[in-house]
């Protein structure tokens, strides 16, 4: 049992609520419909109390199970300071309320290892969230998705994007981005980027609201942003461009969904650290 997995039992020993009837026939019969991989059938765990109706586990390393390493073969391959063990993923969806939940696993380098355990705290907090959540909500349409993505690998740099999606009424989307440094081993933020004496953070800030005054009419808010916080999401594109990155309804109308921004080179070039 690693970690995570002891942390959800730890969870359900603590914290019994109370199942519908119905509910755990539904679970059981979802279960029962899982296709199993020839070599080894995956395990099978539930949160006791609500979310247990909810959460069907299945946990399948890439050695033991062919569907999964396919899949894995989809992932880029990545250099040798980092690199994707595994993946779990949480997966339920009974017609009402669904979960789908997928965790990487990094390793290959302390920097990629310590990421990792990042990710799985960061994971634990929303799946926390939404267990209580569920117990407030009731019945209602609770619904959670957590997806990972590798935006950058290059030889000098790794950027892993982890994507959050929860909807009840209406959906709430915000991610989360790691980044390598893998000239230094490093892991970094945005505010790292830049020389110590630089005023980074009212630049960046300003370039945004410019931007945000052009896209007026798409419902941008600009006096809504403040400043740039050292540990902003961003990415570095195809063209090596800055990508600001703001999580819905931070900056913007919810139907701007989450604002991305281009700052131009010129902006920023001469700010970094030597």
């Amino acid at each position: 049992m690693d970690q995570f997995d002891a942390y959800l039992r730890k969870l359900a020993d603590q914290e019994p609520f109370p199942v519908p009837e119905d509910y755990h026939g539904k679970v059981f019969a979802a279960l029962s419909a899982l296709e199993e991989t020839k070599q080894r059938r995956p395990r099978r765990r539930a949160w006791m109390g609500w979310v247990a109706a909810m959460l069907a586990l299945v946990v399948a390393l890439p050695n033991l199970s062919p569907s999964a390493a396919a899949a894995m073969g989809e992932i880029p391959v990545l250099g040798a300071i980092v690199e994707i063990f595994t993946f779990r993923s949480y997966s339920f969806d009974d017609g009402h309320s669904s979960v789908d939940v997928e965790i990487p696993g990094l390793g290959g380098s302390p920097a990629a290892e310590e990421v990792s355990q990042d990710v799985e705290y960061y994971t634990e907090q929303i799946m926390t969230q939404f267990r209580a959540d569920c117990e407030t909500l009731g019945t209602g349409y609770q619904g959670l998705t957590v997806t990972p993505q590798v935006v950058t690998d290059s030889v000098d740099w790794f950027t892993l994007r982890i994507d959050v999606v929860e909807t009840r009424a209406s959906s709430y989307e915000y991610s989360s981005f790691y980044h390598i440094d893998k000239k230094t081993g490093n892991i970094m933020t945005l505010g790292d980027l830049f020389d110590e004496e630089a005023d980074y953070q009212t630049v960046l800030a300003d370039e945004v609201r410019r931007q945000m005054e052009d896209r007026v009419d798409q419902g941008y808010f600009p006096e809504s942003l403040e400043s740039i916080e050292p540990d902003q999401n961003f990415y570095w594109d195809d063209q090596g461009g800055l990508v600001l990155v703001f999580d819905e309804y931070k900056i913007a109308a919810g139907a701007a969904g989450m604002p991305e921004f281009v700052i131009d080179r010129s902006a920023w070039e001469p700010l970094l650290k030597a």
